[in-house]
């Protein structure tokens, strides 16, 4: 279910326990709207008592505007509300976070140097796993 207000977003926190995250980490950073997939919110919060650590979102919704000034994707699953990057900068972490998303059967996922960024954009080719190289990418 796509949440596309943050009352809806504080709503579906409150009803589902979710104890680690608000609303506002998952709003874009240039207009404050939201936009996501509640199996993202879902997701976030099992991988943070999974990892049993702080779980820090560097990109969550971001509006069409947002998504162009920093080299976004055209076709970016976070404008969509389908993508969630979360940051990891060690090799143990990104070994844990790739393990949990697999048993969860998130089945787009990119890795990056600084970040570990999953997809459940139902539009886009899965399952599916890349590295972000030299050319600047961003998902």
């Amino acid at each position: 279910m796509l949440l596309k207000s943050k009352q809806e977003l504080r709503e579906f926190i409150l009803e589902k326990g979710i104890t680690y995250f608000s609303a506002e980490e998952f709003t874009c950073k240039h207009c404050g709207k939201v936009i996501i997939d509640s199996r993202i919110v879902e997701t976030v919060q099992r991988l943070r008592e999974y990892l049993q650590k702080p779980v820090i979102i560097t990109s969550a919704y971001r509006c069409p505007v947002h998504n162009r000034r920093i080299g976004g994707v055209k076709n970016s699953a976070h404008v969509r509300g389908y993508a969630l990057d979360v940051k990891c900068t060690n090799s143990k972490d990104r070994q844990r976070i790739l393990e949990f998303l697999m048993v969860r059967a998130v089945r787009r996922v990119g890795i990056h140097p600084r970040f570990i960024h999953f997809d459940i954009d139902p539009d886009k080719p899965s399952p599916r796993l890349w590295l972000y190289g030299k050319r600047r990418h961003v998902g």
